[in-house]
């Protein structure tokens, strides 16, 4: 029974640490400005500069919306876990 308890806590706590990482990944790209240093370099083609700043954007924009969805899912998830219990 115990083992169940620390597998679970470790999943748990390890999907607390990928939205984290998906948060800070977010702000680290907004911070130092990723999609226009891109953006700028792109020399490839006229239409790679608009696939590299649409690419980039989604992948931005994608990894706020799974931190925050993973981390909100999994507290609404333990606090409604606690309250049933109670």
């Amino acid at each position: 029974m115990t083992l169940n308890r620390n597998k679970r806590g470790l999943k748990i706590i390890g999907l607390y640490i990928i939205s984290l990482v998906c948060i800070s990944f977010y702000f680290l790209m907004d911070y130092h400005n990723v999609i226009f240093v891109l953006y700028e370099k792109w020399d490839m083609n006229p239409d790679g500069k608009f696939t590299t700043l649409v690419f980039t954007g989604l992948l931005q924009y994608g990894l706020l919306i799974v931190g925050i969805c993973i981390f909100s899912t999994l507290s609404f998830i333990l606090i409604r876990g606690k309250i049933k219990s109670e």
